[in-house]
């Protein structure tokens, strides 16, 4: 589809069904959930084992073929998630010591985050092998296929390209990228604008995305999203 059909009150009826399904089988499953929490494809967003903590206003995407998945190993480890948090699909956060993702962070598609070895090099039958805390601080940006591994700490608002793999601790405020990742610029000079401040607007967040749908979707009927499913044109 080259447009999106539906009519403004199947995108709210959507909305209300997801929200539904996050507050019965999702938030159940978590030590801590702040206000707000969003998911799109909340039946592809896995959750396994105890001390998985959201913060507010996290948004999560998840489909059937790139499921999210957030796994605590054995009781071992940690999981927070800070405030206006949003990861994408495919994206793996597990724990066998302690993960902390701070507030206004991106996760793109299929990123990992471990903060194990899973398995010791000589004695393999093993796990969890050797652990270490992550850090991300806030406003990081992993870009897709990015690999954090243990004990790595990420300064604020650095960007990780995709396809890293970060292996050594970086600073804030730096572009960085390759395998091992390394530095490859600072940022430019200037404030960096992040999630935080969709949050922080003069119009509540949940406004300002509603009147933002409801535009996008201006115009749209029952009839023609009917049609674009069982008769689609060249140019639908």
């Amino acid at each position: 589809m080259r447009r999106d059909y539906r009519p403004f009150w199947v995108h709210q009826l959507q909305s209300r069904w997801q929200s539904a399904w996050v507050k019965h089988f999702i938030e159940p499953q978590l030590d801590g959930c702040g206000l707000g929490l969003e998911v799109i494809g909340p039946r592809h967003f896995k959750v396994s084992g105890p001390s998985i903590y959201i913060g507010e206003d996290v948004h999560v995407m998840a489909l059937p073929e790139a499921p999210v998945r957030l796994s605590v190993f054995e009781a071992m480890g940690r999981i927070e998630i800070g405030n206006y948090t949003l990861i994408n699909p495919g994206a793996r956060v597990t724990s066998a010591e302690r993960i902390t993702i701070g507030e206004g962070c991106m996760l793109a598609m299929h990123t990992s985050i471990n903060d194990a070895d899973w398995h010791d090099v000589q004695h393999r039958i093993f796990a969890p092998g050797s652990t270490a805390p992550v850090v991300l601080e806030s406003n990081v940006w992993l870009g897709e296929g990015a690999r954090v591994l243990k004990g790595v700490t990420i300064g604020e608002n650095t960007v990780v390209g995709a396809g890293s793999v970060v292996s050594r601790s970086l600073p804030a405020n730096v572009i960085a990228a390759g395998n091992p990742a390394r530095v490859i610029k600072p940022l430019p000079e200037g404030e960096v604008s992040s999630r935080t401040n969709l949050f922080n607007m003069e119009v509540p967040y949940e406004q300002f995305a509603n009147d933002f749908m409801r535009e996008r979707l201006k115009g749209n009927n029952l009839l023609s999203w009917l049609g674009s499913f069982l008769f689609p044109r060249r140019f639908d």
